[in-house]
């Protein structure tokens, strides 16, 4: 696992055949999107399937969700699965009260159809 310090947050990369796992940690603000956005765009051309995992990340301004916005739509124009995994507290309130966990959910077969 590839593992960097910005200022106010971390991230590491675990690096599969065709997928990568980016765990975020820490606080990440406007001070940290450019950044963000780098990493999530070199994940996206690398692999097949991207999971961005929030387990440790405390903070997001709209800034980032903005950047995560951009992510999938990204991801999507390629064909990649993105998604958000293990988000949690401030984070998960401000993804799920915006829509944007909604947007990276995994969508599961639709049901039969009635006869």
């Amino acid at each position: 696992m590839t593992v960097a310090t910005e200022q106010t947050w971390h991230w590491g990369v675990d690096v599969g055949a065709a997928r990568r796992v980016v765990a975020l940690s820490g606080e990440i603000d406007m001070s940290g999107a450019d950044r963000l956005d780098d990493l999530l765009h070199e994940a996206i051309a690398r692999a097949g399937t991207v999971e961005v995992d929030l387990a440790e990340l405390t903070f997001i301004d709209s800034t980032v969700l903005s950047i995560l916005v951009g992510a999938y739509h990204h991801a999507a124009d390629r064909g990649v699965d993105l998604t958000l995994v293990n988000a949690a507290g401030q984070v998960r309130r401000v993804l799920d009260m915006t829509g944007i966990m909604q947007m990276f959910v995994r969508v599961a077969d639709p049901p039969p159809a009635a006869i």
